[in-house]
């Protein structure tokens, strides 16, 4: 009996086919977006700084997704030196991004890079110096203003983080989200045609006899830091008080990125001194009437889809509320296909010793405003008069994402960058 044999050439050439075809698939979003650089091999003539090791554990692709490195002790030998990553399994060349660094006391530098990983992949990158005058780095990234008045936009989106007067000269701050427009739906512009607010402006709270305040009033911030504009990443962070709430000490983050459909906001709600307030709010996004539609996950892996401007849906959602830790929620348009939602990464009510800041009736609530508007909030207060001591904190992190609706399942793609986000790749750092 003759046994045939297929040539080892071809099972040679299939496999560098499907070899190379999946490093295509990896890098569709992340070449074109980030301009990597595709070389021969690693400049061994030059010093490697750092080698890391970044593994995906979780078997999900990430055509492109963001790392940051820490760099102690770097010397660098020119001022304009640009670092970069090497690949030496992709051959590519990815310029990193410093957004913070402190030479003058320890010589530190923290970077960001873009990469692109497969399921269970792992990859090694050599992280070296060059001397580059010339280094320009092509992305969709724009950051326009100075100081905290700035838009800042990407493929996606464009969003404004301008100051601007309300009515009754009512001032809002710059450094705050005010209006995000949807750059791949006809440039359409979430916003509030009421003056006196702004889309975002959690977290907020009142108490009595005092009006309602936003950390969109945070007018003049005791402590900003804005990370340095780049090609990948910006940043900006605000602290401070707001009048008549001196006794509560916020703190809000930023984080935007090239190339994604999501930004991130981070706070922190800490009060310093004993205090009453009857409304505490948090994760609050505004907008007018330019959605039909809210989804949520249920237990069993379920998602509902309600009508935003139906009695029964508010009946609905009186009778079985929305959970305060609910993994993600979203608006859409049914007709025209775009979503904006909340991707929620991290909530957390300890106090500064550990055990439960004071909560009353807490809960994801959609309510109906001005103007045939609708907007989601957390409620970690929701309307009795509560004492709150002092050390009570309140901690969350949220990626605010927009995104086209798939026919079959509108929530898929919310689905995929929250199991993503919830599940980082690891980033090793090689002796």
């Amino acid at each position: 009996m003759k046994v045939w044999y297929p040539p080892i050439k071809k099972l040679v050439l299939r496999s560098k086919e499907r070899l190379n075809d999946i490093k295509r698939r990896c890098s569709f979003f992340l070449l074109p977006m980030i301009g990597i650089i595709l070389v021969s091999g690693c400049h061994r003539d030059e010093v490697v700084l750092l080698k890391i090791k970044v593994e995906e554990t979780k078997g999900l692709e990430r055509p492109l997704e963001y790392i940051a490195i820490n760099l102690p002790r770097l010397k660098l030998s020119q001022k304009n030196d640009q670092l970069y990553a090497y690949s030496s399994t992709d051959k590519v060349k990815i310029p990193v991004q410093i957004v913070a660094s402190n030479l003058n006391k320890s010589n530190q530098i923290h970077g960001i890079l873009p990469i692109a990983i497969g399921g269970h992949e792992t990859k090694e990158y050599f992280i070296k110096a060059e001397t580059d005058k010339d280094i320009k780095t092509a992305t969709d990234f724009i950051i326009r203003g100075s100081h905290l008045d700035l838009i800042v936009e990407n493929k996606h989106y464009r969003a404004s983080l301008k100051e601007y007067m309300g009515d009754k000269q009512q001032k809002f701050g710059s450094g705050h989200l005010g209006n995000l427009t949807l750059k791949e739906f006809g440039d359409v512009v979430l916003a509030r045609k009421n003056p006196n607010l702004k889309i975002h402006w959690a977290p907020n709270f009142s108490k009595k006899n005092l009006d309602y305040k936003t950390m969109a009033h945070l007018n003049s911030p005791d402590s900003v830091f804005i990370s340095t504009k780049g090609p990948f990443y910006f940043s900006v962070f605000r602290s401070g008080r707001i009048e008549g709430y001196e006794n509560i000490l916020l703190k809000g983050k930023y984080r935007f990125y090239a190339g994604l459909p999501y930004f991130i906001f981070e706070s922190e709600i800490l009060f310093t001194k004993n205090d009453s307030i009857n409304l505490l709010r948090n994760d609050e996004m505004t907008m007018d009437s330019l959605f039909t539609h809210l989804a949520f996950p249920r237990a069993r892996r379920t998602t509902i889809h309600l009508p935003l401007y139906e009695e029964s849906t508010m009946t609905y959602l009186d009778e079985n509320p929305i959970p305060d830790d609910s993994p993600w929620l979203f608006f859409y348009n049914k007709y025209k296909s775009f979503a904006f939602g909340s991707i929620r990464l991290h909530y957390d009510n300890k106090n500064i010793y550990g055990d439960d800041s004071p909560t009353d009736n807490k809960h994801t609530k959609i309510t109906a405003s001005a103007n045939n508007g609708r907007y989601w909030n957390r409620r970690l207060i929701h309307s009795t008069n509560t004492f709150v001591p002092k050390g009570s904190k309140y901690t969350e992190k949220n990626a605010y994402i927009l995104f086209k609706i798939d026919e079959e399942d509108p929530a898929k793609t919310i689905k995929y960058f929250h199991e993503r986000l919830k599940n980082p790749v690891m980033v090793r750092y090689i002796q």
